[in-house]
């Protein structure tokens, strides 16, 4: 996939950092990836249905969870309850996103440039799909 075409993607990418998200978007759009949406959530029906609300609304190229949620983060204390967050973000996605839609896990803020091309294919070193 030439790089022309994946500054075209819909990236809706969440985390729980409020600050984070702002920093992250900011990031993408500057790197020209004028689709990009960083969100923060959290474990509550409320976000449950800001969620929903947004899979709904566009035809996602790749949805990212970030790695405080996803349990990547070793620097984060991994809890039950978080756990038990990012299966049910899983099952949403699933239920709610495009059939069409790509579920990328992120490790870090820095990597999720680098994560939508290894899942979405534009880079092919580290694609493995």
């Amino acid at each position: 996939m030439s790089s022309t075409k994946s500054y075209e993607w819909k990236m809706l990418a969440f985390g729980r950092s409020p600050q984070i998200a702002e920093t992250a978007e900011k990031h993408l759009h500057s790197l020209g990836y004028k689709n990009a949406r960083v969100i923060a959530l959290e474990n509550n029906q409320e976000n449950d249905q800001r969620l929903i609300k947004l899979l709904k609304e566009e035809e996602w190229d790749g949805v990212s969870i970030g790695g405080v949620i996803n349990g990547h983060r070793k620097d984060i204390p991994q809890e039950e309850e978080t756990f038990h967050f990012f299966n049910h973000l899983l099952n949403l996605i699933h239920e709610n996103a495009s059939s069409k839609t790509k579920i990328v896990l992120i490790g870090n803020p820095s990597d999720i440039e680098s994560s939508y091309k290894r899942v979405l294919g534009g880079d092919e070193k580290n694609n493995i799909d």
